[in-house]
């Protein structure tokens, strides 16, 4: 077959997997729920940044050896900070979700931390989650990296020894697995609805500011059109960029 007509059809077969994909999001869109302006209850280990008096709360379940999480707090969160959060208008709440006992480790680090330290450590692990996620001894990585946001290899020695934060952090993955029904990270609750994988800040900024304005008009209520454009922006791209990756491989 000429090259010409391979690559002929293979454009053909990308813009038919997208319509297709378009075609099922538009369908689920019609059936998705209203989301409530209702924010999940506080849990115990809960470390936020923002007003309590936000209308919008945002939960996220990391996991700190996970790499979408990581390029979410490199790429998108400062922005997420500046404009939703620092503003008043979004409350962001950070909640353990571990992948694996590495990750179990380092979240043991940010709660032995202290508090104002909270987030401070969490940037530090996450900037470096290469390094101390592949280690031999991912405990004195791990230390390593406490060593350098304030946190002492014997204060964070204790904390492992002590095993309260162990237990917190075990708790936390748990009610999100089994209450919550989460199963990867990040998973983000914004308010009672739940979004997965690492959102980027255009589609965010845009569902947020919908909602905003829904909540703004009284009724507290995230409509059919403005959901959609928070959870389904971010769909169509991924499913663009997968529908286009499968075409061209034929």
């Amino acid at each position: 077959m000429p090259v010409s007509t391979r690559s002929s059809m293979r454009h053909a077969t990308a813009r038919l997997a997208l319509t297709v994909s378009v075609t099922l999001l538009l369908l689920a869109a019609l059936i998705t729920q209203i989301a409530s302006a209702e924010s999940l209850p506080p849990r115990p280990g809960d470390r936020a940044l923002g007003s309590g008096e936000a209308p919008i709360t945002m939960v996220e379940y990391y996991s700190l050896d996970c790499p979408h999480c990581a390029n979410f707090h490199r790429d998108v969160f400062p922005k997420l900070k500046a404009q939703f959060i620092e503003t008043g208008k979004v409350r962001y709440v950070f909640r353990d979700y571990p992948l694996s006992y590495a990750a179990v480790q380092a979240a043991i680090l940010t709660h032995c931390a202290p508090p104002e330290r909270f987030f401070a450590v969490i940037d530090a692990l996450l900037k470096d989650v290469g390094a101390w996620s592949r280690a031999q001894s991912t405990v004195h990585a791990i230390a390593g990296v406490g060593a350098g946001v304030g946190v002492s290899a014997a204060q964070y020695q204790a904390c492992l020894d002590g095993r309260v934060w162990e237990r917190q952090v075990f708790e936390s993955q748990k009610y999100a697995r089994d209450v919550l029904g989460v199963k990867a990270t990040p998973t983000f609750f914004i308010n009672d609805q739940r979004l997965e994988g690492n959102l980027p800040f255009e589609a965010l900024a845009r569902g947020l500011n919908n909602m905003l304005e829904e909540i703004k008009r009284g009724d507290g209520n995230m409509t059919h059109t403005d959901q959609n454009s928070l959870v389904f922006g971010l769909a169509l791209r991924r499913r663009a960029r997968a529908s286009a990756s499968l075409a061209t491989s034929y």
